[in-house]
């Protein structure tokens, strides 16, 4: 680690419940769409690639980012 506070993101992070709170929004919403979720595919099959690239870029707007923006 770069810095010997740095704790990694898990049970013990302080900010661990917010990212678990955020990822289970957009599980929701997207299931509210519609939308599958990855674990709703076959891991590692050609749809589970699209639906968790799909659902990545879901999780990036959420956190205010630009899927546009990675490419």
């Amino acid at each position: 680690m770069e810095n010997e506070k740095d704790i990694p993101l898990g049970p013990e992070h302080p900010r661990y419940d917010e990212a678990q709170a955020l990822e289970n929004m957009v599980r929701v919403v997207r299931k509210a769409q519609g939308k599958k979720n990855p674990e709703d595919c076959s891991y590692g099959s050609l749809e589970w690639q699209a639906v968790e690239e799909d659902y990545l870029e879901d999780l990036l707007r959420a956190l205010g980012g630009d899927p546009g923006e990675l490419s």
